[in-house]
């Protein structure tokens, strides 16, 4: 579990050694970004709200938590990810919980856009359909065979996703009785411990989350191919980073199947690095797993 902390304070800028400040500053930045920040999905809405001004006070209230909630969910990917070998999601129940929560706090916002602007026609203008592809490519990489056409037999690929609907089930599991907000994290807790039925809805996902390993190729890409989605979609909401610091993809070397970079670079080609740069992060990728094997 040391680790895993270690690892997690890593992952975020040094600002201090105070909880409090840690929170303050949180607070505080969440609180201007949600009073000055253009969020991309503002665009989307004034056509069909009205006035700017309320446009703002609704991309305010949903694009912040959606925002906060991808990049909790890439951040976390990537603690899954690097941290691989401690096996952490099957042994320690608070990372178990947390990681489960942070992927049910994801959806259940998915679930709140769903529920709230589907009737939106988004389709109907060049942006709004970059945000349905950046909305859909999380389920892409979890629930489609879209990256594996033809890379393994349609039964393993199958095997490897979790249905669509499950997802839209766990979102859904996640809101509050008004259907308005995620649930704390204590409270699911509670009932993920005390009630079996509710349990069970998470059950594919805590199947998924203990087979994605780099033992499981199409399970390990399908957890990278998730992060790179959120990136994008992270880089829509928030264009200019004033929210989540601006970088590219995430773990793109620890790919088994490469071929599928090219299908990202397709689609959001500034968030992939380059070709040379990726060859030097996999040969660094070898070596760290040829040390690692030849110390086991």
């Amino acid at each position: 579990m040391q680790g895993f902390v270690q690892s997690a304070a890593a992952d975020l800028d040094s600002i201090g050694e105070s909880p409090f400040v840690w929170l303050l500053l949180s607070s505080t930045l969440g609180v201007l970004a949600g009073a000055f920040i253009r969020f991309g999905f503002e665009d989307l809405l004034r056509p069909f709200v009205g006035s700017r001004l309320e446009a703002r006070q609704v991309a305010r209230k949903y694009t912040v938590p959606l925002l906060r909630s991808a990049e909790a969910l890439e951040r976390r990917i990537n603690i899954l990810v690097k941290s691989e070998a401690d096996r952490w999601f099957e042994t320690d129940e608070y990372f178990r919980l947390s990681t489960l929560y942070v992927f049910g706090e994801y959806l259940g916002w998915i679930r709140i856009l769903e529920q709230s602007f589907g009737f939106l026609p988004f389709e109907s203008s060049r942006k709004g359909k970059k945000f349905q592809k950046r909305l859909r490519g999380f389920f892409l990489a979890l629930s489609s065979h879209t990256y594996f056409e033809e890379k393994a037999p349609e039964e393993a690929i199958g095997a490897s996703s979790i249905a669509r609907f499950k997802l839209t089930a766990i979102g859904e599991m996640m809101l509050t009785a008004d259907q308005r907000k995620v649930i704390e994290y204590t409270n699911f807790v509670q009932k993920y411990r005390s009630d079996i039925e509710y349990r069970s809805w998470f059950a594919d996902l805590a199947v998924f989350l203990e087979a994605a390993t780099s033992e499981d190729p199409l399970r390990w890409d399908r957890l990278i191919l998730m992060g790179a989605n959120l990136r994008a979609l992270i880089r829509f909401l928030d264009p200019h980073g004033a929210m989540v610091k601006r970088r590219k993809v995430y773990n793109l070397e620890r790919l088994h199947h490469t071929d599928v970079i090219e299908l990202l670079r397709a689609r959001f080609p500034e968030l992939i690095p380059a070709p040379k740069e990726l060859d030097r992060l996999r040969a660094k990728y070898d070596d760290l797993r040829e040390l690692a094997s030849s110390e086991s």
